[in-house]
């Protein structure tokens, strides 16, 4: 974990960075969350929906939709696959993304079918990451989606 400002994040993860996932990848298997920033800048979440286990996806197709105390929305997949999991604990208890979002408040696997084409467009190294961070939460203040100390 980097702290970056008041965030910690993973920088031994991959991250989606139009839609703000972090994602572990194994393989052909990718496990997706959503990023600290965006549970902060949400609130807390009260209510999540997930496609179906076995539902095929294409990269930019709606696998959900989130409820928070500041923002309703569709999650749209950050890459093409099958859904191979969904994290039930979530789905019972969606807080579990604010309060552990890189550990028990993972959302779903996704089998991918593109692997080498779609792992390209996400951002990956630590330096990337770091250097990718700083300015989104920079950013995020700037537009006082963050609270300033």
């Amino acid at each position: 974990m980097k702290r970056i400002g008041d965030f910690n994040f993973r920088t031994d993860v991959y991250y989606d960075v139009n839609e703000g996932y972090w994602l572990v990848i194994t393989d052909d298997i990718a496990r997706i969350g959503l990023t600290p920033l965006v549970q902060e800048t949400s609130g807390s979440f009260v209510a999540i929906k997930m496609s179906n286990l076995g539902t095929e996806i294409t990269k930019g197709d709606s696998i959900g939709s989130i409820e928070a105390e500041k923002h309703v929305g569709h999650l749209k997949a950050p890459l093409s696959g099958t859904i191979t999991a969904l994290n039930e604990k979530v789905l019972e208890n969606p807080r579990l993304i604010n309060t552990d979002s890189y550990g028990k408040g993972w959302l779903m696997e996704i089998e991918m079918t593109n692997v080498d084409l779609e792992k390209k467009s996400l951002l990956t190294g630590e330096e990337n990451i770091i250097s990718w961070l700083k300015s989104e939460v920079e950013k995020y203040k700037e537009k006082g989606w963050l609270a300033t100390p």
